[in-house]
């Protein structure tokens, strides 16, 4: 996934101030009412419980309880056996197959575990329960509606919530049934594909401007919800476009916002929100460079603090006003505090897309530092009528959360080129030739410490234990680093790529590997290497049951085959299509016959018919009836597909 002139109107008793850089403060007067003059006991009891995880969180430190593992969102554990001495004796435990293929694989998020179970969801937004100990599936919950990720599941307060592309739930962790559903999308231009957040009974999901069968094509609106945990009714929300539903003047071509990952909350109970790009990308031919949306395109690009109670505006930094190249500022926010000046100060540490980490102050975003990863090119100002290499592209810089131990903040990134103009991209992306790595900085400066150069992608996070970091890459290689040195401690083949985020669980880590990746024949599967582990060749494999599918090779949706002039086979895969012909004589009805050779869902639209979604191994069959010679585009309209290749031109002639 990727991701004006009016401004919102700022709450009563509010100052706004506005500074360089693209930052306002938004200072809130505070009232001096008669129940916070007594100090109370109530009232300070009510005051300490602000900010607070669930309390399933510190019975489970010595799992992985969450997402991000603390409200502080840093990847980072020290209640594990896994250090620098023992990491080299992980070996598989167990694994379980992952079957329910999506658009960017099976699985692109981290699994939690709490009380002995693993819990996590896959992209096609249904939610598992295993024994943390075998891999035995102890329940699932199949919704089987495609989600285009990272998506995730939270625990607290006696529930698991999650959400598919257009509603947030509520389950109950024994048996997966439904305890509630609240739909928040507004149209079929919108989605959810984050992992929700907890804190104070209170559950924050985020729509964004897009969903699996679409993203960018107008009128969807990034809105962050906070719902009451235990009933699922609105508590506030916030809109992070500045003019919500207007969407910069122009709401039939624009959309923007919304969040990727869980926000970060503090002892004071705000909250941090990382906000992706607007959109159109890049431009149109009748908008270049963003025209559509003139100015900033608040809050877009933007991280922002929010009173966690009410939801109001306490300050904003956006990093990229006026995005045209994707940038993204939706890298979930860390907390830390830190000696700035000789002061222990609380920070918050973020990145995006842009393929840069920034630094500021907790309490009124004045920026610290900024720190460049990877390769850049051609990555400011408007771009040109004609196309050029872009780095980071719009699948690349930082993608995936980052962690934080020690006062270090590993970085992972990727580099991979887009090539596109002011009015958009002319070809697709060269996945194979991207690369990656992971770096090391100092929190308190934005130093670099160390890095490593990867050979592919790193779409795999960053997750600590004790003194080891790990990531990965979309080739499917899992890494394991001294975080001091950067030395490399382990390494180990996973069975397919790898764009999901690991999990420490005691002595087991938890990996993901349900991409394409590289492999022929990847083997998508969760897998669990433990101290305790005896070896791939011994590990008892469970499996997930068979997911119903809504297509297949005699599928009706495209109806009964009639004559035609011309029949193509149509083969598609990760990231092509191949057709037996690319044109015809002369105008008439064609069967184009798609079959999806790749391992993940894909489509194919041409001259403005598509098929349904399918899955891998199935086929649909599109008649088209070509009345005039021309030339005709097709592609893959599944979001990213055509942009990494998808998509070519049929001629009639």
């Amino acid at each position: 996934m990727s991701f004006r002139k009016k401004y919102r109107t700022r709450p009563a008793g509010a100052v706004a101030v506005a500074l360089a850089g693209g930052l306002v403060i938004v200072l809130a007067a505070t009232g001096c009412g008669s129940s916070s003059s007594k100090g109370s006991s109530s009232s300070k009891s009510a005051a300490a419980a602000v900010g607070q995880p669930p309390p399933e969180w510190a019975a489970n430190a010595g799992a992985w309880p969450a997402h991000n593992y603390d409200l502080s969102n840093t990847r980072a554990t020290t209640q594990t056996p896994i250090n620098s001495q023992t990491v080299s004796k992980l070996k598989v435990k167990w694994t379980f197959a992952l079957k329910g293929a999506s658009t960017f694989g099976d699985f692109a998020s981290t699994p939690i575990v709490l009380n002995g179970t693993v819990y996590f969801q896959d992209l096609n937004s249904n939610v598992f329960a295993l024994n943390r100990s075998t891999g035995k599936l102890k329940w699932e919950h199949a919704f089987n509606k495609p989600s285009e990720g990272p998506n995730g599941v939270s625990y607290g307060y006696g529930r698991i919530y999650g959400a598919t592309a257009s509603s947030a739930f509520a389950l109950d962790p024994q048996n997966g049934k439904v305890l509630w559903t609240r739909k928040l999308v507004r149209n079929k231009n919108e989605g959810i594909d984050m992992t929700p957040q907890l804190y104070d009974n209170t559950v924050v999901f985020s729509t964004v401007p897009g969903n699996a069968s679409s993203f960018y094509a107008g009128n969807g609106d990034g809105i962050v919800w906070a719902l009451d945990a235990a009933s699922g009714k609105t508590k506030w929300k916030f809109n992070t476009i500045i003019d919500g539903a207007k969407l910069f003047g122009n709401p039939k071509v624009n959309s923007g916002g919304g969040l990727w990952y869980p926000p970060s909350v503090d002892s004071q109970g705000r909250v941090f929100i990382s906000i992706a790009n607007p959109g159109p990308l890049y431009g149109t031919p009748k908008f270049p460079n963003g025209s559509s949306r003139p100015g900033p395109d608040l809050y877009t690009n933007s991280l922002v603090a929010l009173n966690g109670k009410t939801g109001k505006l306490l300050w904003f930094r956006q990093a990229i006003p006026h995005d045209v190249r994707d940038y993204d500022l939706m890298i979930p926010a860390i907390l830390t505090n830190l000696s700035i000046n000789g002061v222990q100060t609380e920070v918050v540490l973020v990145a995006g897309k842009m393929g840069k980490a920034y630094a500021y102050r907790a309490d009124n975003g004045k920026r610290l530092w900024t720190r460049s990863v990877g390769r850049h090119v051609h990555d400011t100002g408007l771009l040109p009528r004609k196309p050029y290499d872009i780095l980071p592209g719009d699948l690349g810089g930082v993608e995936t959360p980052m962690a934080l131990a020690d006062n270090r903040l590993f970085v992972p990134w990727l580099d991979l080129a887009a090539f596109a103009s002011a009015s958009g991209q002319p070809t697709g992306l060269n996945i194979p030739s991207g690369r990656g790595g992971l770096a090391a900085l100092d929190a308190a400066s934005g130093k670099v410490l160390w890095l490593h150069k990867l050979p592919s992608e790193d779409f795999g996070a960053a997750t600590v234990a004790n003194d080891v970091v790990f990531t990965s890459d979309y080739a499917g290689t899992i890494y394991a680093f001294d975080t001091k040195t950067g030395k490399t401690l382990w390494t180990k083949k996973a069975s397919a790529g790898v764009n999901s985020f690991p999990a420490i669980d005691g002595d087991t880590l938890l990996v993901g590997a349900a991409a394409p990746g590289f492999f022929k024949n990847p083997k998508f599967e969760l897998i669990a290497y433990s101290l305790s582990g005896t070896g791939a060749t011994s590990a008892p494999a469970q499996q997930a049951p068979a997911t119903t599918t809504t297509t297949g090779p005699s599928s009706s949706a495209a109806g009964p085959t009639p004559s035609a002039s011309g029949a193509i086979q149509v083969k598609g895969g990760e990231f092509f299509f191949k057709l037996s012909t690319k044109s015809i004589a002369k105008p008439g009805k064609v069967t184009f016959t798609f079959t999806n050779i790749g391992h993940v869902s894909h489509d194919f639209k041409i001259d403005g018919k598509v098929t349904p979604l399918i899955q891998p191994g199935q086929t649909a069959k599109l008649v088209v009836d070509f009345t005039k010679a021309g030339s005709y585009p097709y592609l893959c309209t599944v979001p990213g597909h055509a942009a990494a290749g998808m998509k070519g031109v049929f001629t009639v002639r």
